[in-house]
Formats: structure tokens, sequence, C-alpha cells
């Protein structure tokens, strides 16, 4: 249900299907006529949930739609110094001048379609443009596909999203072309609407940047990098992290801030006196550190998150009750009470990221507060959870997690050998929901080896990497072959 579901998703209006990411919502049941805005916490959390649905299936449709969404946010919602903005408005103009519309960017005519695209398609059993084909994939008609109900202002009559209706098998075949030829013939018709677009005026940017949102993003990115073992789509998570540290972070203080802006000439601005963050700001950005420290394995962004962690509980844990309060205490001194938020949403709730985040620092570290520490928010929350389950269900699958046993995959090995990096992208290339990775690089004063006193009895095997798959204080013996590892994971 769920691959099917992200396969409708993508297939359907809610992609931009020419420049790539996900516009906020779907108006219908066929994911046809979406509300064109693009959120940038929307874009972090499809860029995971495709990654693992690539690993699920292994079918690199899902692998292709996470790899465009990161482009998409690389080039459209990127600050210069790796921070991400927020979104892109759902109006625009539809030509300079004009009044906005919504949609006004993202939608095509069939004449518009026509005139970019009219070169005859070579070996069809048809007289048949590239228009033509373009438009018989994506759905596109004279009249328009978009109907008056879902287009209550009448601005978008005879245009038409782009949706696809055809497998490419199937439009291969009504026009007797083999599927590669229609693949690079959509994919060249694309590109060349995508180039007409730029000279569309753009929808607004909100340029603001949040903690959280690019904690979201931090998580899309490296998720997805170490999932494909693409070192470039690493690389902007780190980039990511280093602006949250370098610009939204309170040394002093260990604080995050909740947000900053784009100056001029890519400057970074902040509100005077600075907004702190919230819980989602420290649960969002833990999570990412945490995803980053997996896909990088530099220690020094799970030290940053462990730092975050001991911030977020002394500023909002409910020491009476259990779980997080939304605001901090000395921030909510005006209001008559502090809330917490329990309901998984567009954002999932901070508390429910909390409850992972606190198994994975167990994890990592093996220190028991962090296990206590979420036994005692779930408890919080499970009368909400057994009256209402649909509003948790990350929370329910962090509870899941926490009644199966972690397993912790330890690779011993220098990180830049050829045979440790086989090790850990095949350790990465399979959907482990319960587990952390670490490296034991062999340093007995390194920070992990620190945490978990046991990493420095692990040894390598005839000086090559090694892995070992710990359940329980009890190891595995120790593997050499990703392929041998890959069977273990799988049992």
């Amino acid at each position: 249900m769920a691959l099917h579901t992200l396969k409708m998703m993508a297939n359907g209006g809610i992609r931009d299907h020419v420049g790539q990411g996900f516009h906020r919502y779907s108006t219908d049941r066929q994911w046809h006529v979406p509300h064109f805005e693009k959120m940038l916490y929307d874009q972090g959390q499809l860029a995971v949930a495709y990654s693992q649905a690539f690993q699920i299936s292994g079918d690199e449709f899902y692998s292709d739609v996470a790899k465009g969404i990161l482009q998409y946010v690389a080039r459209n919602l990127s600050h210069r110094s790796g921070g991400f903005y927020s979104a892109e408005d759902a109006d625009s103009s539809p030509e300079r001048g004009m009044q906005p519309r919504e949609g006004a960017f993202y939608v095509w005519t069939v004449k518009e379609v026509q005139q970019l695209l009219p070169e005859p398609v070579l070996g069809a059993t048809e007289p048949l443009t590239s228009g033509q084909l373009l438009m018989k994939h994506y759905g596109l008609t004279e009249a328009g596909n978009i109907s008056l109900s879902q287009d209550p202002k009448g601005e978008l009559q005879g245009q038409n999203v782009l949706t696809v209706r055809y497998s490419l098998e199937l439009t291969a075949a009504r026009f007797g072309l083999e599927v590669e030829a229609v693949r690079t013939l959509l994919n060249t018709g694309l590109e060349k609407l995508f180039q007409a677009r730029k000279h569309r005026p753009k929808p607004h940017l909100d340029s603001k940047m949040l903690a959280a949102w690019n904690g979201l993003m931090v998580s899309g990115y490296a998720v997805t990098g170490a999932v494909l073992g693409m070192e470039r789509l690493v690389n902007y998570a780190t980039n990511g992290a280093k602006f949250l540290k370098r610009h939204m972070f309170d040394v002093a203080s260990s604080r995050l801030m909740r947000t900053c802006y784009a100056g001029s000439g890519g400057t970074v601005e902040h509100s005077n006196p600075p907004c702190w963050g919230f819980l989602e700001d420290y649960a969002f950005v833990v999570r990412g550190l945490l995803d980053l420290y997996e896909a990088s394995l530099e220690s020094a962004w799970l030290e940053w998150a462990l730092r975050l962690q001991d911030t977020q509980d002394r500023l909002f844990w409910d020491s009476r009750g259990g779980g997080y309060f939304c605001s901090e205490a000395e921030l909510g001194a005006g209001l008559p009470l502090r809330l917490k938020d329990d309901q998984d949403g567009a954002e999932p709730s901070a508390n429910s990221v909390s409850a992972h985040n606190l198994l994975r620092l167990h994890g990592f570290t093996g220190h028991k507060d962090w296990i206590d520490k979420c036994v005692c928010l779930l408890t919080a929350f499970s009368e909400r959870m057994r009256r209402v389950p649909v509003a948790l269900p990350e929370m329910a699958r962090a509870l899941s997690a926490h009644q199966q046993t972690l397993k912790q995959i330890v690779i011993c090995g220098d990180p830049q050998a050829k045979d440790t990096k086989a090790l850990v992208q095949c350790v990465h290339s399979i959907y482990i929901p319960n587990k952390v990775l670490i490296l034991a690089d062999g340093d007995p004063s390194s920070f992990l080896s620190r945490q978990l006193p046991f990493l420095t009895t692990l040894r390598r095997l005839e000086d090559r990497a090694t892995a070992y798959v710990c359940e329980n204080q009890a190891c595995s013996m120790p593997i050499t072959e990703p392929s041998e590892l890959r069977k273990l994971l799988h049992q």
C-alpha cells in the first residue's frame, strides 16, 4: 500500500514533472490538481520516504523521484551558505504586469506545448510530433484537464497540469515505439518545457530559514545520499548542518535559534533579539544530525546531536508528566499553559521524533538515561495512542521499535578504505528501521569508544574491514564480505 501510494503521488500532478519537487497537497483523490505551493518540510520528508521505498523495492523509479526532489531543492531552495529556504508560493503572474494566479507558473496549454515540441517522431505507426507524444502521456487536452470544481475562480480553464496517464510501456505500444525511445523523447520534451518556463514570472520565494525544516532537509540529503552511495548529496547535508551550527546555534547557551533570513549579497540576517527555537527545532535538527552521522561517519555530528538533546531536555522536558512541551518555560511565562504536540500531521510531532531520537542515542551511547526517558515519553502519550492511534503513527512506530531489539551494526576499519566503504554501503542499501550504524576506527580515545567501551574489543579480521552485528550486548562473528553481511541483515 505504501509503495503504491508513493508511486501514484509521483505520477500525479502533485509532483512537478517539469521542475521536480512536490506541491503542498492535492485537491482531489487522484493526486491530479494540487495546491501549487512548495514547502521545504515536504521535500525533506518525501526524499527520505522515496529513498526508503527504493531500499525496500529495488525499483529505481523511487530513487529517481528522490534525486529529483533534491535536485529541485538544490536549485530553488538553497542558500549559498548551505541553509535551505522555507517555500515557494503557489501564485505567480501568467505574464509580467498581470495579477498573480494560482499555479500560473506550472500549467500549460496545448498550443504552448505544440509550439515548443514540433519535431516529428521517427518510427511511429502514425504521424506524431514530440509534443503530441508528451501530451498523450501526461494527459493534456485542448480544453484543459482542470475541472471547474477544482478551479472556483475560473483562472485555470484551458490549462493543463502534467500527470502521468499511461505507463511508458503503454505509451510506447500505442505508437509502435521502443520504451527507451519514448523515455528519451519525454525527458527531452520535459527539459524543453523547463527551459521555456524559466522565462515566466517566478513564484515568490519565502527566503526565511527555519531550524526545524532545515533539520528535515539535512535528513533528506543524508539518507538519500547514503542509500544511493552519492557523496555529493551527503555533502549537501553536511553543508546544511554547518549552516545550522554557524548561523542558528548559540555556543554560550547551547540553544538553537528558530529562524534567520537571507540578506542582500548572500548574507544571513537575524532578528534582534533572536527568536529562540521551539521543541521541533531541536527534535528535527537532532534527527538530521543522527542521519548525517550514519551517512558520513563523522562523529562530530553525533557529538553535537547529544549536546542539543541535553539542551532540549533541559528546556522542554516535563519532569512531572513526561514528554516535551512545545516551548521553553521562560518563553511561555506569560501564557496560561504550556502545550504538548500530540499529533503527527504534515510535520511529525516533535515528541514522536524525539522518541526515535532517544532510542537511537541509546544505541549510539549505551546510556540508560536515554531509554528511560523514551519509555517515560511513550507512557505519557500512551492513552492518546490507545484511543486515537491514527493521530500518532510516527510515535506508534517508535513504540514498535522500542519493543524490538535494536541492532548496533559496527564497522571496524578506515573510513576512507574501499573495503570499509563496501561494508557501509551494504548496510545503507537495506531497509533496517531499528538500527544504528557505528564506525569503530580502532582509536580507544575516540568519542564513540568512550561512549561504548566494547568497541575497543572488536578487531579487524586479517587486517580487513570487518563488520559485527550486535544485539542484546552480544555480537555476531566477524564478517568481511558484503554478501555475507547482507545475508545476516536479511535474517
